[in-house]
């Protein structure tokens, strides 16, 4: 994707510490998701990440964040249903474990995965995820496409414009350059602010797009050791639920802690907003923003 004079993110005005909405629910579990906002709201957070794909986040962020212009919102476009039947060629300990892994169960999958499975775990389904998105059929996206997942984007959120707007996992798609195209559109109409990209991965030197690209990407072990590990600023999703489960036991001996862990990231990588996944209000108890 080429450069553009997309806007840098004033990272005075959002929080160093966002929440990844993916468990917001509604239905029984409204009042819960209600009080992770609330939770979030009182520890100064104003940075929450939702998506279509996010059963019904964005409606609940727009009920619950009416009117608040505080708050910075980002949402997406793109990400194309899994087609599940790629994973019968491969064996059934994968296909169990990244059915876990995409119901986002956390807890569950932490307790499953003890330590004789772990490093078997992590070689395989390494393996296998590069196998598995090299199968994934590469698609196109329309401007069209882009406008009307933007336009009910910002009907279910009760607002006029994104914050920010990334292309969820933008590999699947051939047509990048022209995609960007309509996002600079998007841009100068005043339906969003910022754009970027949605890797759903490990943010790699590849990926650096400059100082004039936003990045969403996963988190990565190897960040608690790297103090210079992608200098441009990006956003790091699974800095919460990750660390129960992706680092060794001494890791997590060391941060035993969810606001210990949180602490030494946002020290060690100052130019970063970390998103967490919280289950419930009681996880941000100790969050030190």
């Amino acid at each position: 994707m080429t450069l553009s004079q997309n806007i840098i993110l004033d990272t005075n005005a959002i929080s160093r510490f966002g929440i990844g909405c993916h468990k917001l629910n509604g239905g029984f579990e409204k009042k819960r998701s209600y009080n992770i906002i609330c939770a979030a709201l009182d520890k100064n957070i104003n940075y929450f990440d939702t998506a279509p794909r996010y059963g019904d986040s964005e409606k609940l962020l727009g009920q619950f964040l009416k009117g608040n212009r505080k708050a910075i919102i980002s949402s997406k476009v793109g990400l194309s249903a899994l087609n599940l039947s790629l994973l019968k060629k491969n064996n059934a300990f994968l296909k169990r474990e990244f059915k876990l892994i995409m119901k986002n169960n956390f807890k569950f999958a932490a307790r499953y995965l003890n330590t004789k499975l772990q490093k078997r775990f992590d070689s395989n389904l390494l393996t296998f995820a590069r196998d598995f998105q090299s199968k994934i059929p590469k698609l196109t996206l329309s401007e069209e496409e882009i406008r009307t997942s933007l336009y009910k984007s910002l009907k279910n959120l009760q607002r006029n414009y994104l914050d920010i707007f990334f292309l969820h996992e933008p590999e699947q798609y051939i047509n990048i350059d022209e995609i960007e195209t309509v996002f600079i559109k998007l841009q100068k109409e005043g339906f969003i602010k910022l754009y970027g990209l949605g890797l759903h991965r490990y943010l790699t030197k590849v990926d650096n797009f400059g100082d004039s690209f936003i990045t969403l990407s996963m988190f990565k072990k190897e960040m608690l050791l790297e103090e210079d590990y992608n200098s441009e600023y990006s956003i790091v999703h699974g800095s919460m639920g990750f660390y129960k489960f992706g680092l060794d036991s001494n890791q997590k001996n060391k941060f035993g802690e969810p606001a210990d862990f949180l602490y030494k990231l946002s020290t060690l990588h100052p130019n970063k907003t970390f998103l967490m996944s919280p289950s419930n209000q009681e996880q941000l108890r100790n969050i030190k923003v």
